[in-house]
């Protein structure tokens, strides 16, 4: 759209210009959805009156895109219908909806890539079967669909680019009321912009983003460009897919969804209930050199020496100041810094036996402090029974409720686990 501005023109489409980043990722017009989210109202009002002001001089339509527009419905129908009094006919919604899974690992990717993330995959799945996502069981939908009307929403499934699948910009065209033939003549080369990284790319960034955090944002920015790139010129080397989430795990987040989105498929007949929820993807025999990370970190070295040099320094320097941890002395070790492997720790650390041993501190503290000592030696089941009795004793304790919730997700990833791995077994 960005790029055809002035062809749209002619077919009767105002998209207002808006910013991208060198390997072509935008929010489009997130600035509207930034001021509404931020409740500056009259703010979001100037920008869209002046865009709504240049359309209507040239007689043309009004079209803006942006993802910060899909959780704010009640938000855009305050602007448009209260604030500018616009008819409700006069406005169109068109939402792509992705298959919830999907969703689930593009936000890992993404965290990963721009949000300083360290999870491993299982880690990052295993809390939305207690927490659940309110925008993936199709609550926006139906918000937009309560404040516009149902005859004025369009929702359709995204799809993945293949040969067989029209292309996403095709689809928005003839939605937006292009003719058939001159869609062809807008539409760019068939690619992914803003791809997933690939499985060596995403390893060595999560491994990087254990330092990353402490050192100025545009170095984060070169690596996460120069990382882009390296995907984006390797894709034999394939990404994370839904292959790689344990077999129960998968189900069960799957199942959850399916029966949350159900009634939204039935309102809203457009919606693919098989490109939704699909069988999980074949395991593929693996290799090492797929996820190897010295073949992105090779690229960083002749593209981003600088920043590479930036994160050396910064990681020495906390490993002189005694961190420790398994993907920080991985770090180290891909980095080629040398550092001396710890010792396994056999006893409480100094801090818990103060706390135990203080006559000032509540049995709650030193339950707390056991359950950690478990869970650091893998003993989960036991710092759980720890923890339950330290909030007997101090039902509101937040430290405590978080060390629990930790461990709780450690215990689904590792059942999860165990439960895939018995069923490769028997294969």
């Amino acid at each position: 759209m960005l790029s055809s501005r002035k062809s749209l023109e002619k077919l009767g489409l105002y998209y207002p210009e808006h910013g991208i980043d060198k390997n072509g990722v935008s929010g489009g017009h997130g600035q509207l959805g930034g001021a509404l989210r931020d409740k500056d109202i009259d703010g979001a009002e100037a920008l869209l009156s002046k865009w709504l002001t240049h359309a209507r001089k040239k007689g043309l339509k009004l079209v803006l895109s942006s993802e910060s527009f899909f959780n704010q419905a009640e938000s855009f129908y305050a602007l448009l219908h209260e604030r500018m009094q616009l008819a409700p006919e006069d406005i169109r919604v068109i939402a792509f909806v992705r298959a919830p899974i999907d969703y689930l690992m593009g936000n890992h990717n993404q965290g990963i890539k721009r949000h300083g993330e360290t999870w491993r995959l299982s880690n990052h799945l295993a809390p939305v079967m207690r927490n659940g996502r309110p925008s993936l069981e199709g609550v926006p939908l139906i918000q937009w669909a309560n404040a516009f009307g149902d005859d004025n929403c369009r929702f359709l499934t995204y799809q993945k680019p293949t040969d067989d699948v029209p292309q996403i910009e095709a689809v928005f065209l003839e939605e937006l009321g292009v003719a058939a033939s001159e869609i062809p003549a807008l539409l760019p080369e068939r690619k992914i912009t803003n791809r997933s990284y690939v499985r060596s790319a995403l390893e060595l960034k999560r491994t990087l983003n254990t330092v990353l955090g402490k050192l100025p944002p545009e170095v984060g920015r070169e690596i996460d460009w120069a990382l882009q790139g390296y995907s984006d010129q390797h894709p034999q080397e394939d990404s994370l897919g839904s292959r790689d989430i344990p077999e129960p795990l998968y189900k069960d987040i799957n199942g959850m969804f399916l029966a949350a989105m159900e009634p939204v498929m039935q309102r809203f007949p457009t919606l693919d209930r098989a490109v939704l929820f699909p069988a999980q993807e074949s395991k593929r025999a693996s290799t090492a050199d797929l996820s190897n990370p010295y073949r992105p970190l090779a690229y960083l070295e002749v593209h981003c020496a600088k920043e590479l040099n930036a994160v050396k320094e910064e990681a020495l320097a906390q490993y002189r100041q005694g961190r420790q941890g398994y993907a920080f002395l991985k770090l180290l070790d891909l980095l080629g810094l040398d550092f001396e492997e710890p010792a396994a720790q056999t006893g409480l650390s100094a801090r818990a036996r103060g706390i135990i041993a203080s006559s000032k501190m509540k049995e709650a503290d030193r339950l707390r402090e056991l359950g950690a000592y478990f869970e650091q030696h893998g003993l989960l089941d036991d710092a759980l029974l720890l923890l339950e009795k330290a909030l007997d004793n101090r039902p509101g304790g937040g430290s405590i409720k978080k060390l629990q919730r930790r461990i709780e997700d450690k215990k689904t990833v590792q059942e999860q686990v165990n439960t895939s791995g018995s069923d490769d077994a028997a294969q």
